[in-house]
């Protein structure tokens, strides 16, 4: 990934002087222009969501003698819940392991830890965690792999001299657990958990940022350095569809639990939701009431909520039973290092990083006696 955001015609990147040029043109004309016009010229298919009287998670508890921490401005996938009481969060490049239950935390990896549990890449920009497996990447194409049943020797080497920007964890439609792996070489790597090794490499044209298989096994979204992100076959690796509708670089994809809704999130401020039967165009961009880029997306596992994570102080629960129209935020002082629901959805855990607050945030969810599922 990059941080050059802006493109000619043919999809070429602009030279930086002219990026900067054009940064200074919509600054200038944000003091100009009033909210509304402003949003219409720069934003203009956003829908506004109804925030009123609606609670879906609330919060229950916060330590903040433990620390949350992130080592890159864009990408915020630092925080990954396996149980109900095991989350894997970064702090100051070493992994530490929280647990609800006890209100505890614990480094699994990195300094102060002796041995090959030290060794974790330099400087960590991403991480995933699921079942027994956590995988690290970073800025370097390194990465540590360690079986968290285990807990035995991890595994340090490389994918690439490339940026690790992304990992994904999931499992392919034999059942087995594999990890899709988004690095700044322009390919996604498709890593056995078991072995691994990397059986499969889908090329891109442009920095991938991040990639996200579909629940049915038959697809593969992915999103990066270019405006339009792409949906392809898991199988034969054809493309089977151009994800139009940012305006700047995407960093998180969410498929729902169904695998018929798609979520992108971009710097664009938005979040653009597709329908895999049509992929043509976005059937919701969400919204305008986010104000940072959007940095993190998760569904819930039984599909009725979306999360949906800014670069810093807030992330949106957004109800899709109510056709993405209704919403909670969740609002705090902070930057964003990851956020993560619970495999059973009955929890959610955001990762806050900044000098005046940081911390592990819990949320439960509340049940309704009219809520009904996807």
């Amino acid at each position: 990934m990059s941080f050059n955001s802006s493109f000619n015609f043919d999809g070429s990147t602009l030279p930086p002087e002219i990026d900067e040029i054009i940064e200074a043109v919509i600054n200038e004309q944000s003091m100009i222009l009033d909210e509304d016009s402003f949003e219409e010229m720069f934003f203009p298919k956003r829908e506004t969501l109804d925030y009123s009287n609606n609670e879906f998670y609330r919060f229950r508890y916060t330590d903040t003698s433990h620390h949350c921490s992130h080592r890159h401005p864009q990408l915020r996938h630092l925080v990954c819940a396996t149980s109900k009481n095991d989350v894997y969060y970064l702090y100051d490049n070493a992994i530490q392991q929280w647990n609800p239950h006890l209100r505890d935390s614990r480094t699994i990896l990195g300094q102060p830890l002796k041995r090959a549990h030290a060794l974790v890449p330099n400087r960590i920009t991403t991480m995933a965690a699921m079942d027994e497996y956590l995988l690290v990447g970073g800025e370097d194409g390194s990465f540590t792999f360690m079986n968290l049943e285990t807990c035995e020797r991890p595994i340090f080497d490389s994918f690439t001299h490339g940026e690790v920007n992304g990992i994904e964890m999931s499992h392919s439609r034999t059942g087995g657990p594999h990890a899709f792996i988004s690095t700044n070489d322009s390919y996604i790597r498709c890593v056995d958990l078991r072995t691994l090794q990397t059986p499969v490499m889908y090329p891109t044209d442009w920095y991938a940022n991040y990639a996200s298989q579909s629940p049915d096994g038959h697809m593969i979204g992915i999103v990066g350095d270019n405006m339009d992100g792409q949906v392809m076959s898991i199988n034969s690796k054809e493309k089977i569809a151009t994800l139009k509708g940012h305006q700047r670089y995407s960093f998180s994809v969410a498929w729902s639990p169904d695998s018929r809704m798609l979520a992108t999130g971009s710097d664009d401020r938005s979040t653009c939701i597709y329908d895999t039967r049509n992929m043509s165009h976005p059937v919701h961009i969400l919204s305008k009431d986010i104000l940072e880029s959007v940095r993190s997306l998760r569904y819930s596992p039984c599909g009725r909520y979306l999360f949906m994570a800014e670069d810093r102080n807030f992330v949106h629960v957004v109800d899709a039973s109510s056709d993405y129209t209704k919403a909670q935020r969740i609002d705090f002082i902070g930057d964003v290092s990851g956020m993560s629901p619970t495999p059973d959805g009955e929890g959610l855990y955001v990762g806050v990083s900044s000098v005046e607050f940081s911390s592990i945030l819990e949320f439960e969810r509340l049940h309704c006696d009219y809520e009904t599922y996807l």
